[in-house]
């Protein structure tokens, strides 16, 4: 594999069974499935983020929204009693 490096790692043996079993399910040598499994982690984790990012983003939209909506309804109100002043004046 080009661009690559080896590095080793002490796992539980029951851990390696089931990694080896899933592996072999999938069709995979050991290193082809752990590369897999840890770049499905690191998409997970940075989909989190990107969730988090997103929430955080629809929360200060709500408040935005939320505060245009009682500006609207102010000015709604305004021009409401603006006209009911001019209906009243001209009767």
């Amino acid at each position: 594999m080009p661009n690559s490096d080896k590095f080793f790692v002490e796992l539980p043996l029951s851990l390696i069974e089931e990694a080896d079993h899933l592996a072999k399910i999938e069709n995979l040598n050991r290193s082809e499935f752990l590369a897999k499994v840890i770049r499905a982690y690191i998409q997970e984790q940075c989909f989190g983020e990107k969730l988090s990012k997103m929430k955080e983003g629809y929360e200060e939209m709500a408040n935005i929204n939320a505060a245009l909506a009682e500006l609207g309804m102010s000015l709604d109100l305004f021009l409401l009693e603006d006209y009911e002043n001019n209906i009243s004046e001209s009767d």
